[in-house]
Order: structure tokens, then C-alpha cells, then sequence
């Protein structure tokens, strides 16, 4: 379920993909109003204006928004431990959360070259944490793998009716022109940064991984994050060699047995190492026996 939960975020990486103002040629352009075109096409599958802009056709913008909530929805489906066919309903709750992404178009200016500059701000929504917090409750609660799709999809909708907005963030978007295509062409590195904007994480991994604040035997155990991020490789081998003895109920004499020469053990060491370096850049901030019961409730 973690895994899953991790990955929903991403849903946001993949909106905004359509970087091109075609069609547009080296006329005045209203770029405030491009953004604004732009952003109603992607967030709320709104096409007119954006269509009328760039002399694209409506249904081929249908066709690249439509690809955008199915990859958005294979997030969910693909995750195998799940096993839950997400239908229709589900699909139209995701479109549903996308448009309650909360922005304002507040201007634009010109440069000498002729690009423009587009002020945009950005309301943080907290609609995943909300979510998030709604799953877990129904995790705790729900027994039967055939009701998890329904529980799921309550879930979403109740997160999107409850979201909260935060304080307003500024950001700019870029629109420059591109004398070899002879089109426009807004900042992709603009738009990610500007999408990362719209629905906040904050207070999550705090739902999820709650420090236990155990003082454990193994000084390893009781590393954080900071401690793993300082330690030269030889420190991290034998921390993790600390977590394969815990997770696996190990004793002394079993450890002492291990050959770190071997290539199963090299490459059981390698993954653990991936998996916390991993964890520790997501925002986790618990010690390693806090980690160790994680992996444990995993398996």
C-alpha cells in the first residue's frame, strides 16, 4: 500500500506535456491568455480557446488529454498487489481532482527580444494528504480485496469535496519564440516547476512513518537520516548488514557465517542500500529500527 501511495504524486509529473504555441507565428501574442488557454486544456479538458490559439484540432487534444487520464489511472491499476479494476467512475474522479487545481493568470510582460513572461500563481491544494489519510482509515477497516476499488474511489471523492487550499505561490512561466519552427513555445522546466505547485505533500510522510522513538541495542538502528548520509560506504555495508540480522531474526553466530564476498550477499546489501537511500530522499526522517519494523510490516 506504501508503494502505491508513494507513487501518486506522479499523476502531476505527467499533466502538463503539451509544450508547443504552434501556429501562432511571430504576431503579438496574448500570453497571459496562451497560459491561462493552456492550462484550462490540461488541468480541466477545456480545448476551445486553447485549440482556437494554436490551430490545433479539438479531437487531437481530446485524444493527448484522454492519454493523460489513462497513464494517470495505470498508476493505480498497475500496482500489482492491488489487484483492483478501476473502472470508469474512478477515471472521472481523476479528472475531477485535476480541475480543482487552483491558479490565477496574474500577467505578462515582453522583452527586448520579443518572448514573454507570464506571472502565475499557484494555490497549494491538499487534496493527496487528505486522500492519503482517508485510504489508510479504510485499510484499517476494509477486509474484503473486492471492496477496495469502491473504498478507493469514496476516498477520492470525499478528498476532493474536503481539500483545503494554502497560501498562494508565485511562479513564472517563459514563452519563447523559436525562429527555426517559427512558433512559440512555453518552458517545459517552467511548467513542471509551476505543476509541482498545485497539490502539496506536506504533513504526509507524518501520516505514514511516525518515529517510535525507540533507543535500540545496535548503535546502526538507531542511525537517521542524517547518519546515513554521512557514513562512508563501509559504515553503510555494515549497517545494513545490522538490518538483514534484525529483519531476519539473525543471531550473532548466523551473522558471523555471512561472506561478504559472496554475490548474493553483495547484491542482497546493494538493494538494501538502494532501498534506504530511496526512503531517506523521499523525506522519511526515522531511525533504522523504525525502518526495520516498516520492512517487516511490508512483508
Amino acid at each position: 500500500m506504501k508503494k502505491w501511495m508513494k507513487n501518486l504524486p506522479v499523476i502531476l509529473v505527467v499533466i502538463l506535456l503539451i509544450s508547443l504555441l504552434a501556429g501562432c507565428g511571430r504576431k503579438e501574442l496574448d500570453a497571459a491568455k496562451a497560459v491561462d488557454a493552456y492550462l484550462r486544456a490540461e488541468l480541466k479538458g477545456e480545448f476551445d480557446d486553447y485549440a482556437e490559439m494554436v490551430g490545433e484540432d479539438k479531437e487531437n487534444l481530446q485524444k493527448e488529454y484522454d492519454g493523460m487520464i489513462e497513464e494517470a489511472m495505470q498508476i493505480f491499476e498497475g500496482i500489482e498487489f492491488l489487484d483492483v479494476d478501476f473502472g470508469d467512475d474512478f477515471a472521472v474522479e481523476v479528472k475531477n481532482l485535476l480541475a480543482s487545481a487552483k491558479y490565477e493568470v496574474i500577467g505578462s510582460q515582453k522583452d527586448d527580444d520579443g518572448n514573454y513572461v507570464v506571472d502565475v500563481e499557484v494555490s497549494p491544494s491538499d487534496v493527496f494528504v487528505v486522500f492519503f489519510g482517508k485510504v489508510m482509515d479504510a485499510a484499517k477497516s476494509t477486509d474484503d480485496m473486492n471492496a477496495v476499488g469502491d473504498a478507493v474511489l469514496k476516498a477520492l471523492q470525499d478528498a476532493i469535496a474536503e481539500q483545503t487550499y494554502g497560501d498562494p505561490v508565485s511562479g513564472q512561466i517563459h514563452i519563447v519564440y523559436n525562429k527555426d519552427a517559427k512558433q512559440y513555445e512555453i518552458n517545459d522546466d517552467d511548467v513542471q516547476k509551476l505543476s509541482e505547485n498545485f497539490f502539496t505533500t506536506d504533513g504526509l510522510l507524518d501520516q505514514l512513518y511516525t518515529p517510535s522513538g525507540t533507543v535500540y541495542d545496535d548503535p546502526y538502528l538507531n542511525w537517521t537520516g542524517d547518519d546515513w548520509n554521512a557514513a562512508s560506504e563501509d559504515e553503510k555495508t555494515q549497517c545494513c548488514l545490522s538490518l538483514i540480522r534484525e529483519i531476519n531474526g539473525f543471531t550473532e553466530e548466523d551473522m558471523a557465517t555471512v561472506d561478504l564476498n559472496d554475490p548474493s550477499v553483495q547484491q542482497m546489501i546493494s538493494q538494501l542500500k538502494d532501498g534506504v537511500n530511496l526512503s531517506f530522499s523521499s523525506g522519511i526522517n526515522i531511525s533504522m529500527g523504525d525502518y526495520v519494523e516498516l520492512i517487516k510490516n511490508e512483508m
